[in-house]
């Protein structure tokens, strides 16, 4: 099943292999596009290193210290480049946003090449920290 997202600057169609945008509060789950906006990232609110460094929080409730934080302890995008809670889902033809931010919706795009660090089977969030972030906290 896909589900197909209309862009309102070009007119253009881009098809997402999704049923529908997936909505982060029920599956317990953060998400964050990356600086260009064509990947996104994906992790469990209740992954063990999540509750660590982040007690009792859910993402969508930080604080933007909180965001800040968080961040900066993830690894670059695969194409470079930052994960951002301000980053929206862009545009494949025009890249102008396509979904808002996480912080400004709940429904989230996963492109292709996305990171899923909430549906892998080993390592979770810990595998895209960056070490040196991480011990310097």
């Amino acid at each position: 099943m896909s589900t197909t997202v209309h862009c309102a600057s070009c007119g253009k169609d881009t098809v997402f292999d999704q049923p529908y945008p997936f909505h982060a509060g029920f599956s317990d789950q953060g998400f964050l596009y990356n600086d260009a906006g064509d990947l996104t990232f994906i992790w469990g609110v209740y992954d063990p290193l999540m509750k660590e460094l982040f007690p009792e929080k859910c993402p969508w409730a930080f604080d933007e210290q909180e965001q800040q934080a968080f961040e900066q302890l993830l690894q670059p995008a695969p194409s470079g480049g930052r994960w951002r809670f301000s980053n929206p889902a862009r545009c494949p033809t025009c890249r102008e946003p396509i979904r808002p931010p996480m912080l400004k919706d709940i429904y989230y795009l996963v492109y292709p090449g996305s990171i899923d660090a909430d549906g892998e089977k080993t390592g979770g969030l810990q595998v895209h920290v960056a070490r040196a972030n991480l011990t310097r906290r």
